[in-house]
């Protein structure tokens, strides 16, 4: 959070989470991690978001992810939780394959653009 655009706090009381992240195992999913993201109709701003990380790919050496590749998948899920798209226009941990890069001075530079307004 090098932006200063928000304050995460850990709670263990789900109802009081906006961001709730958790793991499941999917081999018939395409994706090693989603984000589903619940929007408020009349502000349009995001008003709960579902990290799911897919152990099934992340965790079964077939598919070769490191730590690393693992920390920047959820990195990516927690960037759309955020408001951010994927970008394939740059470096970015926003990228549609999403674990090969952490998080980019782009990325900022995007946070910063987006809740600067």
């Amino acid at each position: 959070n090098a932006t200063g655009s928000f304050t995460f706090t850990l709670t263990q009381d789900k109802s009081k989470a906006d961001i709730i992240a958790t793991e499941y195992s999917d081999a018939n999913s395409q994706a090693a991690g989603l984000a589903e993201t619940e929007t408020n109709a009349l502000t349009n701003r995001i008003s709960h978001v579902d990290v799911k990380l897919n152990t099934y790919y992340l965790l079964n050496s077939q598919y070769g992810y490191t730590m690393d590749r693992i920390v920047h998948t959820a990195e990516h899920e927690l960037g759309h939780a955020i408001g951010l798209d994927h970008d394939d226009s740059e470096t970015s941990v926003m990228e549609s394959a999403g674990s090969y890069h952490g998080i980019q001075e782009a990325d900022i530079a995007k946070v910063k653009e987006l809740y600067s307004k």
